[in-house]
């Protein structure tokens, strides 16, 4: 799951398939409290899709 910001500061989740074969580790740029405020925020705050976003936003 992707957290996105958009232009108004709203923030929206989406998801992202990435194939494995194609798939590298991306280096840790943040620190434990940051990345559990980011999963609490994509599971519990019910955030609007980037397809429920861009259907309000044409």
């Amino acid at each position: 799951m992707l957290l996105l910001t958009v232009r108004d500061g709203q923030q929206i989740f989406s998801l992202l398939d990435v194939l494995p074969a194609s798939f590298e580790d991306l280096p840790e740029t943040l620190d434990a409290a940051t990345k559990a405020k980011v999963a609490h925020r994509l599971e519990h705050e019910g955030l609007l899709t980037q397809a429920q976003w861009a259907d309000l936003h044409p």
